[in-house]
């Protein structure tokens, strides 16, 4: 359908403009939401007792660490975050921290295995009892129940669970969401900066080609389409960090129940999704990707059919009729 065969130019101008606007609001709403998700946990707030920053967007909660063989009961309380791992133990003695970060950032070297032996040390548990022996049929148990239940083949590398894949997708959704937005102040002010700059496969390259003269008179169509590529590559990180981000929180809770399992009968660690951060993720897609159908919308109105005339509706245009050589006019 061509929209524009209905719309006069000025109200095709309004309506591209406030789309605009309402894609570049949405990026900022978008962006917002998930860069709480990406620093959520990566902070200690001071009081009492000590916590972690925005405690319920942790991606997955659960309970660890148990003193000794002879108690049930868990001493601190986990969280995986996008960007961190963090623990909080509210009745620490004096002397101990009650809350701390063991990983935060890139973690590219971190496994949640390594995480627990750290807060153990700094929990001051023997060393005899976390420093267990490699899995395999002819070792000793491990003097802790908890530690022995993570003594297994499948945590001997670290937990498969890669926490700076989503670390990395996150911030690729920022990245390019962040360059959405600037991308709006380069292309009234200076369009040449986006020109196509490939060596190789030149003929696929959505960005415009030419000299600085000829971009600087491209028309609304020409950056409507560079617009529309950049705004849906966007979305589709949005999407990636969010969905890639569920699967891991998935399989987490998933991993989290094989070891309860070598757990003695009683005692379980409470592991359970907290959906806060998936939500958000998901939101700030929803939006993102809303901003890249209003793209889509813009690209449609600013097309120019041929025999537009500005300030006319195609519907009213007419032929010319050019006069035969009798003097007849001409009919189709």
């Amino acid at each position: 359908m061509n929209l524009n065969r209905y719309i006069s130019k000025v109200t095709r101008k309004g309506i591209s403009d406030a789309l605009l606007i309402l894609a570049v609001i949405g990026s900022v709403i978008s962006i917002i939401l998930v860069f709480i998700v990406f620093i959520a946990g990566t902070t200690i707030i001071r009081g009492d007792p000590d916590h972690l920053l925005w405690k319920p967007l942790a991606l997955v909660s659960f309970e660890g660490i148990i003193p000794n063989n002879d108690t049930s009961r868990f001493l601190v309380k986990l969280n995986w975050y996008a960007s961190s791992f963090g623990w909080e133990h509210p009745t620490a003695p004096r002397g101990l921290p009650k809350a701390g970060i063991t990983s935060s950032g890139l973690r590219y070297h971190s496994t949640i295995v390594n995480d627990l032996h750290e807060i153990a040390s700094i929990l001051r548990l023997p060393e005899d009892s976390v420093n267990c022996p490699r899995p395999g049929p002819y070792e000793d148990p491990c003097g802790n129940i908890f530690f022995e239940a993570w003594r297994s083949f499948m945590a001997s590398g670290g937990l498969p669970i890669r926490s700076w894949y989503v670390w990395f997708t996150i911030v690729w959704a920022l990245y390019l969401g962040t360059a959405d937005i600037f991308r709006e102040w380069i292309i009234p002010n200076r369009p040449h900066w986006i020109k196509c700059r490939c060596f190789i496969g030149k003929r696929w390259c959505p960005l415009p080609k030419g000299s600085k003269e000829e971009i600087e008179q491209f028309d609304d169509y020409v950056w409507d389409k560079v617009r529309l590529y950049y705004w849906a590559v966007s979305a589709l990180f949005f999407g990636i960090a969010a969905g890639h981000t569920c699967l891991n929180s998935v399989m987490f809770v998933r991993y989290l129940a094989y070891f309860e399992e070598r757990l003695p009968d009683g005692i379980n660690m409470h592991g359970r999704r907290r959906l806060a951060s998936e939500i958000l993720l998901w939101v700030a897609f929803g939006i993102k990707t809303f901003g890249a159908l209003c793209m889509v919308v813009r690209w449609k109105l600013s097309r120019r059919p041929k025999g537009w005339t500005d300030g006319q509706n195609l519907g009213r245009i007419e032929r010319s009729k050019p006069k035969s050589a009798d003097g007849g006019q001409y009919t189709d």
